[in-house]
Formats: C-alpha cells, sequence, structure tokens
C-alpha cells in the first residue's frame, strides 16, 4: 500500500511542469504579459485535453484488451 502511495507522488509534479512550460512557450512569442498569460491559459488547455486524450486511451486499452 505505501509504495503504490508513493509511486503517484510523481504526478503531484505534473501540474507545475505544464504551467512553466506553457508560461517559457508563451514569453518566447510575445513580449507583453497580458499576451503571455493569455497565450499560456491557451496551450496549457490544449496540453491538458492532450495529456487526458492520450490517459484516457492507455485506460481504455488497459480496461478492455
Amino acid at each position: 500500500m505505501t509504495a503504490a502511495l508513493l509511486a503517484v507522488g510523481i504526478y503531484w509534479d505534473l501540474p507545475v511542469l505544464l504551467v512553466v512550460v506553457s508560461l517559457v512557450y508563451a514569453a518566447t512569442r510575445h513580449d507583453r504579459w497580458d499576451k503571455i498569460v493569455s497565450e499560456a491559459l491557451g496551450w496549457g488547455l490544449r496540453i491538458t485535453l492532450f495529456l487526458s486524450a492520450i490517459g484516457l486511451v492507455l485506460y481504455l486499452l488497459s480496461t478492455y484488451l
């Protein structure tokens, strides 16, 4: 039981990485903070949806195959 809880701990870093990657990518394209934040929110949403879709496909494959 303890090993399973420790294995899940690596996923706490995912939201931090998502925010940092989105902000850095947006900052390389824009100079103004309002544009950086709006672009970062868009990229954060896209990355979240993409990773969720991958997770859903992997879950369905592991459940039904």
